[in-house]
């Protein structure tokens, strides 16, 4: 079969052909010397220097190729981790004497007049992944009111509480997605996971209501 001619006059040989489209031809091929016909020396278009030289280039022709099969496998493991969405009601089970209210609207927490509420509730998270997003819902009618809403984490020996993404309201504009603090983005297996909705700081014709709570992560 005919093909390229290398540097030496031979023809060039297909040696393999790689996925990605990567492929390595072969350049150099050797023609044995002859006893008592070629006189072998370095220098010389039959001389070691030149052969040797040839065979330099066809391995660094090789390890061009083995970096770009690397970087293509490198490229497909580092393919665009899957981001999911946990919606949540604002079921917040009450912490102390002030409670939110979850009885006049189902589904919401409300507080109306002035007064405070404090809850919290569990966030389902996979054993794997990194939080990218934390946002509440909800409405603040007649201010002042002040609404601090914390994503949390405990170990679950008890210990080692750390503060994920905290949202802090007056008005209705300010329940926006908030980034997590990176240190705690990642998703630990030996924790749990909570909210803490609180309000105070409230007046007589102050209305607050959490509709729901979404926790966006990177699923690993």
């Amino acid at each position: 079969m005919g093909g390229p001619r290398g540097a030496d006059g031979s023809v060039a040989e297909e040696v393999s052909s790689l996925a990605f489209g990567i492929s390595f031809r072969r350049t150099f091929k050797h023609t044995p010397w002859i006893d008592a016909v070629d006189r072998v020396s370095a220098a010389g278009d039959n001389g070691f220097n030149i052969r040797f030289r040839r065979l330099e280039e066809d391995l660094d022709t090789i390890g061009q190729r083995f970096e770009a099969v690397s970087t293509a496998l490198d490229s497909l493991a580092a393919t665009e981790a899957a981001v999911r969405t946990i919606a949540l009601a604002p079921l917040l089970t009450p912490i102390g004497e002030s409670g939110w209210d979850l009885a006049t609207t189902p589904g919401t927490a409300l507080l109306k007049g002035d007064g405070t509420a404090k809850g919290a509730m569990p966030v389902p998270l996979p054993e794997a992944g990194r939080i990218v997003g934390f946002q509440a819902f909800g409405t603040i009618v007649q201010t002042p009111a002040s609404v601090r809403i914390d994503l949390t984490r405990r170990a679950l020996d008890g210990s080692g509480e750390k503060l994920i993404a905290r949202i802090q309201a007056s008005s209705s504009e300010e329940f926006r997605e908030k980034v997590p603090n990176s240190e705690a983005a990642g998703i630990d297996p030996q924790a749990g996971y909570y909210i803490i909705a609180s309000v105070n700081g409230t007046g007589l014709n102050t209305s607050v209501m959490l509709t729901g709570f979404r926790v966006r992560y990177e699923e690993r």
